[in-house]
C-alpha cells in the first residue's frame, strides 16, 4: 500500500475521533493508529526499494552505453582494417581509421555521459520522492503525537479541577439496648 494512502487513512481515523469537551484534544482508536503506523513502516522500505531499482536501472543504462561504445569502436577498427586491406594508399586509410576511431570514441563518450546524466536524474528524482514521503510521514506523526499529548494534558487538568470525593462516613457503633 502506498504511503500517501496510509497517511489518508490515518487522517480519516483522526477525523472519526471525538473531541473532548472544552479542549482541543481528540480521542481516537490507539489500536487503529498503531496499525496504520506499522503499515507505514512497511511501506517506507518499498519506497527505498524503488530507489534501489532506479539505481540498478541507471547501472544497466551505463553498462548498455559502454557496450554500445565498445561495439562502435570495434566496428570502427574493423572498418579501418578493411579499408587498409582494400586500399593501396595505406597512409590515407590509416588517417581515416584514426578519424573514425576518434569520432567513435567521442560518440561513445557522449553516450556514456548522456546515460550517466539520465541515471543521475533518476536517482535524484527517487531521492526527492523518498525525502518528500518521509517528511510527510514525520509531519503526520508529529501531529498525532501532539494530539496524544494534548489528550493526556486535558485528562490531567480535569483531574486537578474536580473536587475531591467526600470521605466515607465512619460506622456508628451500636449501643447495647437497655431492657
Amino acid at each position: 500500500m502506498e504511503i500517501l494512502q496510509l497517511v489518508d487513512q490515518l487522517e480519516q481515523v483522526l477525523n472519526r475521533g471525538y473531541r473532548l469537551p472544552l479542549s482541543a484534544s481528540l480521542v481516537v482508536s490507539g489500536e487503529e493508529c498503531l496499525r496504520l503506523i506499522d503499515q507505514m513502516r512497511i511501506s517506507v522500505p518499498s519506497a527505498i526499494k524503488e530507489s534501489e531499482r532506479m539505481v540498478a536501472e541507471r547501472d544497466r543504462i551505463l553498462d548498455d552505453a559502454r557496450r554500445e561504445a565498445d561495439s562502435i569502436v570495434e566496428q570502427a577498427r574493423q572498418h579501418a582494417l578493411e579499408m587498409i586491406n582494400r586500399d593501396t594508399i595505406a597512409q590515407e586509410a590509416q588517417r581515416e581509421a584514426e578519424r573514425i576511431i576518434a569520432q567513435s570514441r567521442d560518440e561513445a563518450e557522449r553516450l556514456v555521459i548522456r546515460s550517466r546524466d539520465q541515471a543521475n536524474a533518476l536517482i535524484l528524482d527517487a531521492e526527492d520522492y523518498t525525502v518528500d514521503m518521509l517528511q510527510q510521514l514525520v509531519g503526520q506523526l508529529a501531529g498525532v503525537l501532539q494530539q496524544a499529548k494534548n489528550g493526556i494534558q486535558a485528562i490531567e487538568e480535569s483531574r486537578q479541577e474536580a473536587p475531591p470525593a467526600p470521605a466515607p462516613a465512619a460506622p456508628v457503633a451500636s449501643r447495647p439496648s437497655r431492657t
